[in-house]
């Protein structure tokens, strides 16, 4: 069992996955709606993007500080 099958699993309700090597471009993504054991995708954006993380948090996430390897 993988975290995020775990996470939704037990009604986590949100998941963000940041991962610098992507793809060869890092990315910043939010999982989200769990259903058993699966997330959903609810946005992903390139390292330098703004995330938004839906309420109760309502914060925006400039991800252009975020460090690339």
């Amino acid at each position: 069992m993988t975290k995020a099958h775990g996470y939704a699993k037990s009604g986590v309700p949100l998941y963000l996955l940041l991962d610098p090597w992507h793809s060869g471009r890092p990315t910043a993504a939010l999982y989200g709606e769990p259903e058993h054991g699966t997330y959903r995708v609810l946005d992903m954006v390139e390292y330098g993007g703004k995330l938004t993380l839906p309420a109760p948090f309502d914060l925006e996430i400039d991800t252009g500080s975020f460090p690339v390897r």
